[in-house]
């Protein structure tokens, strides 16, 4: 079983269901109006890797938080404290 994000193409509401890989593309019916005519999304999501090691030998993230002022956080560290 996986979560899936759908929008609904009655009134774009967009919710999750947890469904079997088998049943991902079907249409599913929406919570909120209760139409049969929605459609799977493309979802986002973040991959955290432990520890500080992982990022200081990954020279692709090493420039990337140089060009971001290195400051780490969100936002530049200006959200943690």
């Amino acid at each position: 079983m996986a979560l899936y994000e759908y929008k609904c193409a009655e009134c774009e509401e967009r919710f999750d269901l947890m469904r079997s890989m088998s049943a991902a593309d079907e249409p599913a019916e929406c919570p909120e109006c209760g139409g049969s005519e929605s459609r799977r999304l493309i979802s986002n999501f973040a991959s955290v890797t432990p520890g500080d090691s992982a990022m200081s030998t990954n020279p692709m993230m090493n420039a990337r938080m140089a060009k971001a002022g290195g400051g780490g956080g969100c936002c530049g560290g200006g959200c943690c404290g």
